[in-house]
């Protein structure tokens, strides 16, 4: 993990330990979404990759308005192909926020290219004007659900700088896509299992009308031919999210005694940056992706009009933290920042015991070893900002409703309020 002092060591590593599990979740911060339908339709696709292929990069070009699209093999592999297709390479330079994933940091580095971290904050995003800009590619991620485009792009253009919109987190649904149809840049996607899609994999890249594909790196084969166990993989996922509480609690208790689970993110924190290889995806990642695209824009209507629900109903009665000022369809979950360090622990175990799930992906780069030497002065936005933050699910799922979360929000905030007063 990232440089500590002695005095705040022990402080840190609490707060880099995870959100406890419910025993017997009644939701998933990613629900499974491989149904015994999208089983069928993903093998049926996946016989005929080229046609697979076609269809899903024309659902995709028509619903961004773009002109071409380049599969990669994972969201970080497109990110790369993305940065290189614009001039990153040794020498060049790269601004991104600090609030953000390690792949994005590695896709960069694995150009050849320095990434320069800029501080980032809940209210106005990625301090940008903090950086000189001139002549360098400018990463925009939407850190949580913010519209990075609509608030910085004017300011990145004014600078000199070139963007590129890296939208991994977001639903790729029409509608979210098509608010940046006039978006003079590239865009990234991925298809992860994570991801708000929840495919089995792989990544694209969306390029403007002005773009030219022959001027891009070279993508090799995926070394993964075969993917038919992660297309199980999820299918299993799909049915245990709406297995009956028995079956569930046992999912939940073997995972935990799984090789990799851990109660903390020191754990996870990489000791040096991630090479990050230029491969094409394999026809499963392209089967799976095509059929899940086409629920994609009633998940993310679902989703949309759910946290907006559980806002509206919650939001003026929480006393112990607040929703960031996430758009539609930008964000898998919903967020929370608390006003003080060490609430989000309580708040999570109160909701766990209730059986709703929540997580924290966000840890400021410049903290970890590999990145330290990127940062851009001072962070205090991210510094205030990581051990406060919270997500809980908004993705559809069976027995979650916005009313149940809501009632869970609520008695997690009297949890905080109630461990305060015994303080």
């Amino acid at each position: 993990m990232g440089p500590v002092t002695a005095d705040d060591r022990d402080t840190v590593l609490e707060d880099l330990r995870y959100p406890p599990p419910p025993d017997t979740p009644v939701a998933y911060l990613h629900p499974g979404r491989m149904s015994p339908r999208r089983l069928a339709g993903t093998l049926l696709a996946s016989a005929r990759p080229g046609i697979t292929r076609d269809r899903l990069a024309a659902e995709l070009l028509a619903a961004s308005g773009r002109r071409a699209c380049v599969f990669a093999a994972s969201g970080r592999s497109a990110l790369r192909w993305a940065l290189e297709h614009h001039g990153a390479r040794p020498g060049t330079q790269v601004v991104t926020s600090t609030f953000n994933c390690p792949a994005v940091v590695d896709a960069i580095m694995s150009t050849g290219a320095t990434p320069v971290l800029v501080d980032f904050d809940p209210d106005h995003g990625p301090a940008f004007a903090s950086a000189d800009l001139e002549g360098r590619l400018v990463v925009l991620t939407n850190g949580l659900g913010m519209d990075e485009w609509e608030r910085h792009a004017r300011l990145v253009a004014d600078r000199g700088g070139t963007p590129v919109l890296d939208v991994a987190q977001a639903m790729p649904s029409s509608a979210v896509l098509g608010r940046y149809a006039s978006a003079d840049c590239s865009l990234v996607l991925s298809f992860g299992a994570g991801k708000p899609l929840g495919g089995i994999g792989g990544g694209a890249v969306l390029l403007p009308a002005r773009a030219d594909t022959r001027t891009g790196p070279t993508v090799r084969a995926s070394g993964n031919a075969s993917g038919i166990a992660e297309v199980l993989r999820a299918t299993g996922h799909y049915a245990s999210v709406r297995a009956p509480a028995g079956v569930r609690r046992t999912v939940e208790r073997r995972q935990r005694r799984s090789p990799g689970w851990s109660r903390t993110k020191a754990d996870h924190l990489p000791d040096r940056p991630e090479n990050v290889p230029l491969a094409s995806s394999n026809r499963w990642q392209t089967a799976a992706a095509q059929v899940m695209l086409g629920g994609a824009r009633s998940v993310a209507d679902t989703a949309a009009h759910f946290a907006a629900r559980v806002r509206a109903q919650a939001g003026e009665h929480l006393t112990s933290c607040r929703f960031t000022t996430a758009a539609a369809g930008l964000t898998p979950g919903i967020d929370l920042v608390f006003a003080r360090r060490g609430h989000r622990h309580v708040f999570a175990r109160a909701l766990a015991g209730m059986g709703v799930p929540s997580g924290w992906n966000y840890y400021p780069l410049h903290r970890m070893t590999p990145y330290t030497q990127f940062a851009h002065g001072p962070m205090p936005g991210s510094e205030h900002l990581w051990p406060r933050i919270l997500t809980v699910p908004q993705q559809p799922q069976p027995r979650l409703s916005p009313q149940r979360l809501v009632a869970a929000l609520l008695a997690a905030d009297a949890a905080v309020r109630a461990e305060d007063s015994r303080a």
